[in-house]
């Protein structure tokens, strides 16, 4: 019953983000960027809010959020990040191509203007999303991405793509590493996904669950100094691995 219910409170949604979309679309064309972005950001976060109460999500922050415009380099244990993330605090997410197809989150990420899409492997997608990168920084915006590339069920960090943390270096603007974990509640056991798992599958798993406790731990934020971003990735995966593993002691 539980599954029932929040799938048809997800469907109730889907025409409300139609139309928000379309509104979008047309303050992109009559008003400064500046207040479109900030109009996309408003709506994303009361989404992601009212999509993380439907889940059963709650929500434990640690650690103080920089101000705009920041790059927030999070570890990826599941879909659900970007719900909690968004729910969290306003920003503009990097994602791979393939989700803006999946059902549901796919039309909310394409609908809501605040994604980023990168096809993996292709050298003129990463050219192209670096560009949009620093320019969405240079407006002054956060731009949250995970470097890991790849959902991590493990509370050990994978390697830290280097490549994205160059719109850092190029913009002067900060990097903040973000540890999440899903901690308590009777969906904890099973949100976070593995990379032999389909969305649909884990997505209809989760419904079930009553309660999710998640943690979003901020870290210290890292200047961006240098030429170097292989050096600001190693030094943002220290700092998520050291909180991740605070983090599984207490679980």
């Amino acid at each position: 019953m539980r599954r029932i219910i929040r799938a048809g409170i997800v469907l109730l949604l889907l025409p409300t983000s139609a139309i928000a979309s379309t509104v979008l679309a047309a303050t992109d064309r009559l008003t400064p960027r500046r207040f479109h972005l900030r109009l996309q950001a408003w709506m994303m976060l009361r989404w992601c809010r009212f999509l993380a109460w439907t889940f059963g999500l709650r929500i434990r922050v640690r650690g103080t959020p920089q101000d705009q415009p920041v790059l927030v380099a999070c570890n990826h244990q599941s879909w659900l990040d970007i719900v909690a993330l968004g729910a969290t605090l306003p920003g503009a997410f990097v994602s791979k191509a393939e989700i803006a197809s999946w059902p549901m989150l796919g039309f909310f990420a394409r609908s809501g203007g605040r994604t980023l899409f990168i096809s993996r492997g292709e050298m003129r997608s990463f050219q192209a999303l670096g560009g949009e990168l620093i320019g969405r920084l240079r407006d002054g915006e956060r731009v949250i991405f995970f470097p890991e590339g790849t959902v991590n069920d493990a509370y050990e960090p994978m390697r830290f793509k280097p490549r994205l943390f160059a719109a850092a270096l190029a913009t002067g603007c900060a990097v903040q590493p973000v540890a999440l974990a899903y901690v308590g509640g009777d969906g904890a056991a099973f949100a976070p996904m593995n990379q032999t798992q389909a969305f649909v599958p884990h997505m209809m798993r989760f419904w079930a669950a009553r309660r999710t406790e998640v943690v979003i731990d901020f870290t210290p934020v890292i200047k961006a100094e240098g030429d170097d971003p292989r050096l600001l990735a190693q030094e943002a995966r220290r700092q998520v691995a050291e909180s991740l593993m605070k983090l599984s002691h207490e679980d």
